[in-house]
């Protein structure tokens, strides 16, 4: 069973659209970083950040880093930034130099989520 919330922030000052989603599977990279794709060329020169957040015990396949040379290759490539929840990766006891080099951390998934939607107006989809 899949559950998709979504919330969508306004942006009153008119700049750029950022996007964030948030995942705990890895599988789901490859449409995200495709929907950013897609958004990119719809937004034109409105778009502007788009971001990945993982979290949960799934983080351990973020250790694979040939899979993850796939997956962060194709984000780059879309200007797609991908972070993960460092409390996922210390419940899961994984050390952050096991991550690919693209892969950054950010202390509370939850947290950046809130933060960027509060700070920054971000459109928010959670999967």
């Amino acid at each position: 069973m899949l559950g998709i919330t979504g919330n969508a922030q306004t942006n009153p000052q008119g700049d750029l659209n950022n996007y964030v989603v948030s995942t705990t599977k890895i599988p789901q990279l490859q449409p995200i970083i495709l929907t950013a794709e897609a958004l990119r060329e719809e937004d034109g020169d409105k778009y502007g950040d788009f971001q990945i957040v993982m979290y949960g015990s799934n983080v351990k396949g973020l250790t694979n880093k040939e899979e993850m040379e796939t997956y962060t290759g194709k984000a780059k490539a879309a200007g797609v930034s991908i972070f993960v929840c460092k409390i996922s990766l210390d419940r899961q006891g994984i050390d952050q130099s096991e991550l690919h080099k693209y892969i950054q951390v950010v202390d509370h998934a939850y947290t950046h989520l809130f933060q960027l939607q509060k700070n920054k107006n971000y459109y928010s989809l959670q999967l």
